[in-house]
């Protein structure tokens, strides 16, 4: 009997160690896979729309064209990428395009111009991470941004004493092409975006479609990024970047590079503020974005100005071309713009400026010239646009 008593303790004491151990490997399994799914387990994310409109300092359009599964990612990666963080841990992006983010990305945020040319996706266990490169270290990027802050909020609160969105806008525009002058992007490398523009004086079209969208945002007039080709001889398309502006519900299209040309010196010109589909069209094509025709001409400059012409001669004609040259020298421009509906009422309006002395004579009425038998008075045209630049 107490053999078996012996024999039995052992057994019931073997049984504890056993269960001890089975516990222990449980608790340990328990462990390991907490920590496991703590560092592998997709993070719950909660999702809002990043602000935009009226007061937000944002209008992101090329956010609201994307797909759900892009727009939670792109949501994501705005919250944090303004640290430069080495990676982000994003959604999963389903059937969703990383470029098509990426961009959307860029073109709705010009603040973010530490942002490099490169990202990739990619897992580690069940986490989706986004990696991007930055031109800047973070110390160089929110000092240089504030510099950018700084210069704009000067310009703010010059077109802040308008109080019509169109003269705010006219205002960023000249204020503009009258700071900075154009660079190829290999020049500088701050020529591609809003601080090259603002801050260096010199920039790329995209440099200056930037820090235009920057202000207009701040200034509460809806806008956005556009991309496509330009020619100036309508032959050698190249990349090009502009902007689009939504005056009373209508579009129109805005590009600074083309109103600040190289070939004129840089002499402040409107031939592309607020123009037409059918305008830009002409030396611009493949755009990228989707947009609504530009049909409405009631702030097109030339129109909103009074210097848009469908006669070419006679007393209306005269009392416009001395409103416009009046107008043009109060503000200190360098040049008077004119257009007119078609070719042939421009050349009538050459002949008549020109070989009458009507433009000599009031040349003389501004203080432009003294002696209109001696005078010369130089200007270009525009065959396509049907405009006349008459300088000062």
């Amino acid at each position: 009997m107490s053999k078996n008593k012996t024999k039995s303790k052992k057994g019931v004491f073997a049984a504890i160690i056993a269960v001890v151990v089975v516990f222990a490997v449980v608790v340990s399994g328990i462990v390991v896979t907490a920590l496991y799914n703590s560092f592998l387990k997709p993070t719950d994310f909660q999702f809002a729309a990043p602000v935009s409109g009226d007061g937000t300092g944002y209008y992101r359009h090329a956010y609201n064209e994307l797909t759900d599964s892009e727009k939670n990612v792109y949501s994501v990666i705005l919250q944090s990428i303004y640290t430069q963080p080495e990676r982000i841990e994003i959604p999963q992006l389903g059937d969703g395009n990383l470029t098509t983010v990426f961009e959307a990305l860029s073109y709705d945020n010009p603040d973010l111009f530490n942002l490099g040319l490169n990202c990739k996706v990619y897992t580690e266990g069940y986490k989706t991470y986004f990696e991007t490169d930055y031109i800047l270290g973070y110390a160089d990027y929110t000092a240089k941004l504030q510099e950018a802050k700084d210069i704009a909020s000067v310009i703010i609160d010059g077109a802040s004493i308008y109080t019509s969105p169109y003269e705010k806008e006219k205002y960023v525009h000249d204020y503009i092409i009258n700071h900075c002058s154009y660079i190829e992007p290999t020049e500088s490398a701050m020529a591609n975006n809003m601080y090259g523009c603002l801050v260096e004086g010199r920039a790329s079209c995209e440099g200056y479609s930037r820090a235009f969208q920057y202000i207009l945002n701040a200034l509460n007039i809806d806008n956005r990024i556009v991309t496509g080709e330009s020619a100036d001889d309508g032959v050698n398309f190249t990349n090009h970047m502009w902007n689009y502006v939504v005056l009373e519900n209508s579009g129109y299209f805005v590009d600074l590079t083309w109103d600040d040309p190289k070939s004129e010196g840089s002499v402040l010109r409107h031939t592309y503020f607020n123009a037409t589909t059918n305008d830009i069209l002409l030396k611009h094509r493949n755009i990228q974005q989707n947009l609504p025709l530009c049909t409405d001409t009631k702030y097109n400059y030339y129109v909103y100005e009074n210097a848009f012409f469908n006669i070419g001669s006679g007393e209306v004609f005269e009392s416009m071309v001395s409103n416009a040259v009046h107008t043009a020298v109060q503000r200190q421009y360098k040049c008077v713009e004119l257009r007119f509906s078609d070719r042939a009422v421009m050349e009538q309006a050459k002949n008549t400026l020109f070989n009458t002395g009507i433009i000599y004579s009031v040349y003389n009425e501004v203080g432009l010239i003294l002696d209109t038998n001696a005078a010369k008075v130089y200007y270009s045209s525009d065959d396509q646009m049907n405009t006349i630049c008459l300088f000062f």
